[in-house]
């Protein structure tokens, strides 16, 4: 998906302008690129437009938060205040999951399902199998 496309997306899924909707894809990507490796935030911003590649590749990576932690991190970062960081974080997590290839997809989900991030994953909707692949692609 192009940049334009993830935008209206998660306006869309969050009943919000583009102006917030772009907000919130900023405060998320920011934090997840926070909690995942360098080499997966690398990875998946790779297959991202570079506006929001970028922003999961400009903090320290690899930091250990919770699911709590991770939305009040979103909640602290988003600007707008049409939309609140538990509708934010699902409507982002969905949309960048649908915009990559399927084997990043299952990279982060599994990733999510090692930090205990269920929850978060559970509202995104997405369901993606990871019980298919080799350990060593987990």
């Amino acid at each position: 998906m192009d940049q334009e496309t993830i935008t209206q997306t998660v306006s869309d899924r969050t009943d919000v302008d583009e102006d917030s909707a772009a907000d919130a894809i900023r405060a998320v990507l920011t934090t997840l690129g926070e909690r995942l490796s360098e080499d997966q935030a690398t990875d998946l911003a790779a297959q991202l437009p570079e506006e929001f590649g970028q922003h999961l590749t400009e903090g320290e990576s690899g930091q250990r938060f919770s699911e709590e932690e991770f939305v009040s991190r979103v909640g602290q970062r988003m600007e707008t205040i049409e939309l609140t960081d538990d509708r934010a974080v699902p409507a982002v997590l969905a949309t960048v999951l649908e915009s990559v290839d399927e084997r990043e997809r299952a990279a982060v989900v599994d990733q999510f399902e090692h930090y205990g991030f269920e929850e978060l994953l559970a509202e995104t909707d997405m369901d993606v199998d990871v019980t298919d692949r080799s350990p060593r692609e987990r």
